[in-house]
């Protein structure tokens, strides 16, 4: 008895999990109203029955009683792979194709696949290393993938998550995904494969409330058109062979077939079917009319049903532009059947079973006998009025004729240097041209089609090079730098290109069209091993980098690490302090923000790595501590309008932070002393040092020796402080690069840029850039840290929580040497 009781515990099934067909609204008692959305995974609880389920959403972890009619089962093998994706409107996409659910499921480790790495919609190559949870207790399954070159070092680490180590690859080769982000390298589906068009689908609404619940068998109404003869059926399916009174009505379509082929016959479908699309209930409309008003076109979602297995390509074994038109056609194509042609509107698109190629269902525009109301003798898989429903399958459907052809996807690369940019071309300048500033920058650069126009991608550029030369000559000197022949041609066509069809027509006009820059994406991108600057996400570090290179410059910055050679860099990484280590602030309670100065936060760094200066830089670029482009370490980070780097130069005169006279040791420990000058490095002279040391609190410190210039000197230090101006912020929102520049000495002279604030056009069209004046954040760049860190986020608007919340990279100058390097 014992042991029966075990075995029926042992095949205890697990919970059953259904998805969240349309959108759905419950009201709790405590929480009040909670939105599910369309795609959400729900488990089962136990005791559910009848109409009414109780259910918990996997998502939020929320338990609810909702409707049986608005769920759909999924398989338990899928439900895992679902689990991972965190977007419910790809997950519901992706449930809709199970076939290829299955193929990734079952994939053997050390297969290669292809990979969507970050924000970016390109398919990189990857090998499968791990597949299953990456926690304790979860049951969401993830696919551990290691890149291979060219894109090896893109990862996010070597094969651990949190500790655990799920496989071992070189470090950053190994990421994480969830299954949308797959893709099977055989795979030929229209417009780069199914991660692409999972992410499309976000921007055109995917919808299904055109898949409505089904009603009772429809009896269709008399009407005109052709009526099919008893003699006229070829099958028990009841499908018409395209022919009315022994004459062929489906002609070759001359804008398809490129040479003379067999009229392929238009099949109307007449008799039961099973898919699990026509179970789905929805929110339903008075007419098929009204649902394409109220609902965006959706992508075609494969009915999850077993009539046969699905092709790898998913194409049916079909190729040519009869294929290419059929992945074209979705939910809400306008299309035509027959000759003399019938119009409609595509309402639903599945399989049925006995035909081995999707079905489309369409709304004609007239009514015709043999048609329906959109369901399929009891099934019903769209409504529309009577007599108006037909079924044909999906390849002999053709793009309305009423209407032009959609315009084809071009080159953007070669099109960005096109006669289609005539319009938007900016002038060649030769004449050097000065930094505009104070009020003349903000009339020539405010407005629409302002400062650089952006296009592919190449938001990262734009914003850097508007940042480092519409208002401030601090690297002015890389335009006029003398080049050698041995720098070669990229070197000279770059400085040419850069001084006089960028810097110079964007001082002197304001403008600068994307064919410019496309053109020095081109030089980059000749010049490395990287094939993506003319078309993929960068970051503005890369950008700066690799121009620098390309220049032949010398770079920016020269840093010491203790008693090292001095390094040589363009750019500073800025770190906060260990965890151990707090920065100092003020010894009052915790604040509610996490909030830290570029001053603290440039101070910490070179404490804690024991770095110096060099040598005073004339421009200084520091890129903000955040771990990616979505994990920022601070909820603000406040733009400190002058830097006082004086006590991070090596081999200068410094004060002692307590009686001023000349400085002959530092002690790192006692920075974080909120007791001795908080906020500020400590350096004592030889006095002070023995009195702040002698304390039982000190005794256990280190300080060390500071080189004075010139051998000793006695007295107190009169020498100037060296501060470097804040010119300029880029900062990141979803992978969008924008800029603020100070444009005057008012503390309101602040300038927002976006090279895509709008565009013109579809995917052929044209962004267009926007420069504005935005006082307003002044007043959030004159608080001290302290009166920030009280602020609420929510309080805080567009463009002022962008400049303080997003910032990536801060530019800072020091105007008495900018002519100087």
């Amino acid at each position: 008895m014992c042991a029966a009781a075990d075995r029926g515990r042992r095949r205890r099934p697990s919970p059953r999990m259904y998805i969240v067909q349309s959108d759905y609204r419950v009201e709790d008692h405590l929480e009040g109203a909670i939105r599910l959305p369309r795609g959400s995974l729900c488990q089962v609880q136990e005791g559910g029955r009848g109409e009414l389920l109780w259910v918990k959403v996997l998502d939020s972890g929320a338990l609810v009683k909702i409707e049986r009619q608005v769920l759909v089962e999924v398989p338990t093998d899928h439900a895992a792979l679902l689990e991972a994706v965190s977007d419910p409107e790809i997950r519901l996409l992706l449930f809709f194709r199970p076939q290829r659910l299955q193929r990734l499921a079952t994939l053997p480790l050390g297969a290669e696949l292809q990979v969507q790495v970050g924000q970016s919609v390109e398919l990189v190559g990857g090998i499968l290393r791990y597949r299953g949870p990456l926690t304790g207790g979860s049951t969401a399954v993830y696919f551990g993938v290691q890149l291979k070159s060219p894109v090896a070092g893109r990862g996010s680490g070597n094969g651990s998550y949190k500790g655990h180590q799920f496989f071992h690859c070189p470090e950053g080769c190994g990421i994480f995904v969830a299954v949308n982000k797959l893709s099977l390298p055989s795979s030929r589906v229209s417009s780069g494969n199914t991660e692409m068009i999972l992410d499309r689908s976000r921007d055109r609404g995917f919808n299904h409330s055109a898949i409505l619940p089904r009603t009772a068998d429809c009896n269709p109404k008399p009407g005109p058109g052709p009526s099919l003869q008893a003699g006229q059926r070829d099958s028990p399916m009841d499908i018409w062979d395209g022919r009315f009174h022994s004459q062929a009505k489906v002609p070759r379509d001359p804008r398809i077939h490129q040479s003379p082929t067999r009229s392929p016959s238009v099949k109307l479908c007449q008799s039961p079917s099973f898919s699990p699309a026509s179970k789905l209930r929805g929110p339903t409309s008075p007419s098929a009319v009204d649902q394409l008003c109220h609902s965006p076109r959706t992508l075609v979602p494969l009915s999850p049903t077993k009539p046969e297995p699905e092709r790898d390509d998913d194409q049916g074994g079909r190729t040519g532009p009869a294929l290419e038109l059929e992945l074209e056609l979705e939910v809400g194509s306008m299309v035509e059947v027959n000759d003399p042609p019938l119009y409609g509107v595509i309402r639903w698109i599945g399989k049925i079973n006995g035909v081995s190629e999707l079905v489309a269902g369409l709304e004609l525009d007239q009514e015709l006998t043999a048609a329906t109301d959109g369901s399929y003798l009891g099934e019903r898989h769209f409504r529309c009025p009577p007599n108006k429903g037909l079924f044909v399958k999906l390849r002999n459907c053709r793009r309305d004729s009423r209407f032009p052809a959609p315009e084809m996807p071009a080159n953007q690369v070669e099109r960005c240097n096109s006669i289609a940019f005539a319009e938007w071309s900016s002038e060649r300048v030769e004449d050097n041209t000065p930094p505009l500033y104070g009020e003349a920058a903000r009339e020539c650069y405010s407005g629409w089609k302002k400062g650089i126009q952006g296009h592919l991608n190449s938001c990262y550029l734009d914003a850097s090079l508007f940042s480092l030369f519409s208002c401030s000559s601090a690297i002015d000197w890389i335009l006029l730098w003398p080049a050698t022949p041995q720098d070669g041609h990229h070197c000279y066509h770059a400085q040419d290109l850069l001084r006089c069809e960028i810097v110079n027509p964007l001082r002197r006009n304001g403008y600068v069209c994307a064919s410019k820059t496309m053109a020095l994406r081109r030089l980059l991108e000749a010049e490395s091993t990287d094939a993506g600057f003319t078309s993929q996400e960068k970051d503005p570090e890369e950008f700066i980098n690799k121009l620098f290179q390309l220049l032949r410059v010398e770079p920016l910055l020269r840093i010491r690490s203790l008693s090292h050679k001095p390094q040589e860099c363009h750019l500073y990484q800025l770190f906060p302090p260990p965890r151990s280590a707090s920065l100092p602030l003020s010894p009052s309670t915790p604040q509610p923000l996490r909030v830290a100065t570029v001053q603290i936060l440039l101070e910490t760094s070179f404490v804690h790595a024991g770095l110096k200066f060099a040598e005073a830089p004339s421009c200084l670029l520091l890129l903000m501590p955040r771990f990616g482009k979505d994990y920022k370490m601070f909820d603000a980070i406040l733009p400190s309008l002058t830097l006082d780097i004086t006590d991070l130069l090596d081999d200068t005169l410094r004060e002692c932070s307590i009686c001023q006279s000349v400085a002959e040791w530092e002690c790192t420990q006692c920075y974080e002393d909120l007791e001795i000058t908080p906020g500020r490095l400590k350096q004592y002279c030889n006095t002070c040092n023995t009195q702040v040391h002698s304390h039982r609190k000190r005794l256990s410190h280190a300080p060390g020796k500071v080189g004075v210039p010139g051998g000793p000197w006695a007295g107190p230090v009169h020498g100037a402080r060296q501060r470097m101006a804040l010119f300029a912020v880029t900062c990141i929102q979803t992978s969008h690069y924008v800029s603020f520049v100070r444009y005057g000495p008012l503390a309101t002279d602040w300038l927002f840029f976006d090279s895509m604030a709008d565009r013109e056009g579809g995917e052929n069209g044209f962004n267009v850039p926007q420069v504005r004046a935005c006082p307003e954040v002044s007043r959030y760049l004159s608080m001290s840290e302290k009166e920030l860190s009280r602020l609420e986020l929510s309080s805080l608007r567009d463009p002022a929580r962008r400049l303080l919340c997003d910032s990536y990279m801060c530019l800072y100058h020091s105007p008495q040497l900018s002519l100087y390097k």
